[in-house]
């Protein structure tokens, strides 16, 4: 199982981007599954070992202060377009814990790009 952190302002944009993610993983024959960031908190990822890709959604504020050192290890996070200002700080926290970060292209999150969202994640993932 693989974790992608999705992350906007409050959390609502990264949530409509998050699911658009999780049926284009589904399309493309992944399991998957969306989860919410008290999911990713209380590490709840029992029922979900089988997944290919669980997508949380959430807040920048998870990332860019020290709470996600005590959440649940994800395997790389996006940054939405409207907390492009706050990626250097993200960046410096997520290197410090080995997590690979990467900006959402505008376009393709406006435009709710599922596919081109996954592609992306799954290049940061290695996979």
């Amino acid at each position: 199982m693989k974790k992608l952190l999705i992350v906007c302002a409050g959390g609502a944009t990264s949530s409509l981007m998050a699911q658009n993610v999780v049926r284009e993983a589904t399309k493309q024959g992944m399991s998957a599954a969306l989860l919410f960031p008290e999911d990713l908190q209380y590490n709840r990822f029992e029922s979900h070992q089988n997944k290919d890709l669980v997508v949380i959604m959430g807040p920048i504020g998870m990332v860019t202060t020290t709470r996600l050192q005590g959440y649940a290890k994800v395997d790389a996070v996006l940054v939405s377009p409207q907390v492009k200002y706050l990626f250097k700080n993200a960046e410096t926290v997520l290197n410090k814990l080995e997590i690979p970060c990467a900006n959402i292209d505008s376009l393709s999150f406006g435009r709710m790009r599922g596919d081109v969202i996954l592609k992306q994640a799954l290049t940061l993932m290695n996979l």
